[in-house]
C-alpha cells in the first residue's frame, strides 16, 4: 500500500473513514472532509487525498463510481497491510526474505498467501536506497548464505503447485487426503489410490516426502512415506482424519531413523579408515554416533560406533570403500565384500 511521505498513514486514515462493511458507498466530498478532520495541524489537500483513493483503486482497496461532485467510494473486500507488513524493520525485512526462499516446502498454502504483503514490504525496505550502506549490506545478505546438501547435488524432482497445496491443506486441517501415487517397483506400472492422513512434511536432500497414516479396522495405524513427486494426483477432502495419538514426527525421523530406509535395529560398527594423503578424514569431524571413538593407528584409524543398521549407511560405507573397511560386525563386513566384488565384475 503506497503512502505520502507527509502523509504516511494517510491511506490507512481515508479507511477509518470509510464504513467498515465491504461495497458500502460514501461520497467523495464526505470522505475528504472526515479525513481532513482528522488532522490537528496542517491536513492533506483535497487533491492529496483523491490522488490516495485512486492509489487505492489500483491496489484493489476500494472501488468507485460517478464522475465529479457525484462521485462515490466504497472499501473492497480486499484487506490492506497492516504499517508492520508494508514497512518492517530491517532486521525483520532480511528474515522474511530468507524466510521466502523455503516458505514452499515448510508452510501452509494459505499462511504463504497472508506472508506475501510481508515479503513485498520486505523488498521495498531493502530497495530504498541505493546508497545506503546498511541497506547494500541487507541486500547482499541473501546471497552470502546458501544451503548445500551432503553427497553429490542431485536435481530435485519437479512437484506440482497444485498437489503441494492440496497436501499442505489436508495436512494443517487434519483433513483426509485422497491420492493416487506410483510407486519405485519396476514390475508395477499402473498407480494405486488410496486415502490416507498426513502426518508431516520432510524434505531430505533433494526430495520431499510425506509422511501419512491409514487406520485399519483394528484399529491400529499403518504408515505411509510418499515421495511427493511420484504423486499422480492428490486432492484434500473435506472429511476431518483420525491421526494417530501416539505419533511423533522428530521420534518418527531421528529416534527411528525412518528416513535411513529400512532400519534393522542398532549394531556395533568397526572400522579401520585410511589416510593415505594429506586430508583428515571426513569421519573425524563429522561423527557417526555421539558414542564415535577413534583410535590412531599407522596410515589412519581405527573407529567404533554405534549406529542404526539400514539402507543409507550400507550406501556410506559402500561410497567410502576405497579407504574405509568394515571389520566387525562380521555379516555386515561380509555383505560389503560380496557387493564391491559384484561392482568389480562388472568392470572386468
Amino acid at each position: 500500500m503506497s503512502t505520502s511521505r507527509k502523509w504516511p498513514r494517510l491511506q490507512a486514515e481515508i479507511l477509518a473513514c470509510m464504513p467498515t462493511a465491504a461495497n458500502e458507498p460514501m461520497a467523495s466530498g464526505q470522505i475528504i472532509a472526515a479525513v481532513r478532520a482528522r488532522f490537528s495541524g496542517e491536513p492533506p489537500s483535497r487533491h492529496t487525498i483523491q490522488r490516495a483513493l485512486e492509489d487505492m483503486e489500483i491496489e484493489g482497496l476500494v472501488g468507485k463510481a460517478g464522475i465529479s461532485r457525484d462521485r462515490v467510494w466504497w472499501r473492497t473486500e480486499k484487506h490492506a497491510p497492516s504499517e508492520l507488513a508494508r514497512r518492517p524493520p530491517l532486521e525483520l525485512a532480511i528474515a522474511l526474505l530468507t524466510l521466502k526462499r523455503h516458505a514452499r516446502n515448510h508452510l501452509p498454502g494459505h499462511v504463504v498467501s497472508e506472508l506475501e504483503g510481508f515479503f513485498a514490504g520486505a523488498e521495498r525496505v531493502l530497495g530504498e536506497s541505493p546508497t545506503d550502506p546498511s541497506l547494500s549490506n541487507a541486500r547482499a545478505w541473501a546471497n552470502k548464505t546458501v544451503r548445500v546438501d551432503a553427497g553429490y547435488p542431485l536435481v530435485s524432482p519437479p512437484v506440482s503447485d497444485d498437489i503441494l497445496n492440496a497436501i499442505r491443506k489436508a495436512l494443517y486441517l487434519s483433513l483426509v487426503l485422497e491420492v493416487t501415487y506410483q510407486n519405485s517397483q519396476l514390475d508395477n506400472n499402473a498407480p494405486e489410490t488410496y486415502k490416507v492422513v498426513p502426518l508431516g512434511l520432510v524434505e531430505r536432500g533433494p526430495v520431499l516426502y510425506l509422511v501419512a497414516s491409514r487406520q485399519r479396522r483394528s484399529g491400529d495405524f499403518k504408515l505411509y512415506q510418499l515421495r511427493l513427486d511420484r504423486f499422480v494426483s492428490a486432492v484434500c477432502s473435506e472429511m476431518p482424519g483420525v491421526v494417530d495419538p501416539d505419533f511423533d514426527l522428530n521420534a518418527y525421523v531421528r529416534d527411528n531413523q525412518s528416513f535411513s530406509f529400512l532400519p534393522e535395529g542398532q549394531i556395533r560398527l568397526e572400522l579401520r579408515v585410511r589416510e593415505e594423503d594429506a586430508y583428515r578424514h571426513l569421519f573425524r569431524e563429522q561423527w557417526l554416533a555421539p558414542d564415535q571413538e577413534i583410535i590412531d593407528e599407522p596410515g589412519g584409524f581405527r573407529l567404533h560406533a554405534t549406529v542404526t543398521l539400514s539402507v543409507a549407511l550400507r550406501n556410506l560405507l559402500m561410497e567410502r570403500s576405497a579407504r574405509v573397511e568394515v571389520l566387525a560386525p562380521a555379516d555386515l563386513r561380509q555383505e560389503i565384500a560380496d557387493h564391491l566384488r559384484v561392482a568389480r565384475s562388472r568392470y572386468d
